[in-house]
């Protein structure tokens, strides 16, 4: 009986070790559940103004009540644009406040994704995707939080609407949400603060390990070359494999937040899915002539260009949409479905893409750790002698 006792105590002290671990400190990963059946429930249908609009609806009241239920304070903002409809548009955003919330040091980390379609597919990867990967990092650093970590740095997540005619969403979102925003919360110096920046995702899921399935633009081989030694070399070497995301940013100006990312993929491991880089050669996009516009113009095919446009830091994450595998040919057609998109492969890539934007934007915020005051604590000297015990009995 008393070995029966001895053993039953060893067993409850490894036991409360472990507890002791997954209550006081923070493990977080991309839920794989939780992106496919997002994905399939929400963002498997047409969300177009016109051709769905009840979908569409609906998919942005699902954005809006997750935002919620993670703990973020919620809003719509919604506008209206006659030349195409009267029915009201809306972006939705959601904020996790830092402690630095409207000082002049908050440096501002936001997270975008646009939600709607073109008229002719049911947008799973463009943007159900991206869409999902962004409620994913929602979900986990608001888990992190009500494990008691804080943040000094605000985060803002974002759901564009109308990316998909011009970009109106983001570029109405600036003028008249972000910069009226700042203003009533951080007064006088709100044009002091210097933010982090935003990540943009748009068509995030293709991933093709097919040699030949990455394709350019017809005759920017060179281009590429010049602009992208690096990144073009190691495509080169795989047989210009689709088997990467696709970073684009403005070099100097974008750069902590790329290297962030780049480190944070980096941390994932999974070295299958490959992150690769492309800098452009601008600071000032406004200042650029129609003929560089031209000749960059792929690399300014969503959300982000608004936010260069006002001269905030952004990046772009793509698997580059039209010019990879499978959206070769469904990129704003019909076949961007489940049936095509939703593989295993594609959505642990896209599970990689979660988690290393979790890292990086939890590494901007600047956590500080989780209060662990309430947390069973027991001695590395307890815990010893326990082992000790079992393996004399046992042994």
């Amino acid at each position: 009986m008393w070995l029966n006792n001895i053993i039953t105590m060893c067993i409850w002290q490894g036991f409360i070790v472990f507890a002791s671990l997954s209550l006081c400190h923070v493990i977080y990963a991309a839920d794989i559940d939780y992106l496919r059946s997002t994905i399939t429930k929400h963002f498997s249908e047409n969300r177009h103004h016109v051709i769905n609009n009840t979908n569409k609806v609906a998919s942005k009241e699902f954005i809006y009540n997750e935002f919620k239920r993670f703990g973020l304070e919620t809003s719509y903002h919604t506008f209206s644009y006659t030349k195409l409809s009267t029915v009201p548009f809306a972006n939705v955003v959601g904020i996790l406040k830092g402690t630095n919330f409207g000082k002049v040091n908050d440096k501002i980390i936001g997270l975008g994704a646009h939600y709607d379609t073109v008229a002719q597919t049911k947008g799973v990867d463009d943007n159900g995707a991206g869409v999902a990967a962004m409620l994913d990092v929602a979900k986990q650093l608001t888990a992190q939080n009500k494990q008691g970590v804080k943040r000094k740095n605000t985060i803002i997540f974002v759901s564009f609407d109308l990316e998909e005619q011009g970009y109106i969403g983001s570029e109405v979102f600036i003028l008249h949400w972000l910069n009226p925003w700042l203003d009533k919360n951080y007064g006088k110096a709100a044009r002091s603060v210097q933010p982090h920046g935003i990540i943009i995702l748009d068509t995030v899921m293709e991933y093709n390990t097919s040699s030949n399935s990455q394709k350019l633009p017809d005759g920017a081989a060179a281009t590429f070359h010049q602009l992208f030694p690096k990144s073009f070399e190691s495509m080169k070497s795989d047989n210009f494999q689709g088997d990467f995301l696709a970073m684009i940013y403005r070099r100097t100006v974008d750069d902590s937040l790329a290297t962030s990312m780049t480190k944070s993929w980096a941390a994932e491991k999974r070295p299958q899915f490959e992150i690769e880089s492309f800098p452009l050669p601008f600071v000032d996009v406004s200042s650029l002539n129609q003929t560089l516009m031209d000749s960059f113009g792929n690399f300014f095919r969503s959300d982000h260009r608004n936010f260069w446009l006002d001269n905030i830091p952004a990046i772009f994450l793509t698997d580059s949409g039209n010019f990879r595998g499978d959206m070769v040919n469904c990129y704003h057609h019909p076949c961007d479905d489940l049936a095509t998109m939703l593989t295993d492969d594609n959505i642990n890539f896209l599970g990689k893409t979660s988690d290393a934007i979790a890292r990086s934007i939890n590494e901007l915020s600047e956590p500080t750790k989780p209060d662990t005051s309430g947390c069973i604590r027991v001695s590395v000297s307890h815990v010893i002698s326990a082992l000790m015990v079992l393996a004399f009995f046992v042994l």
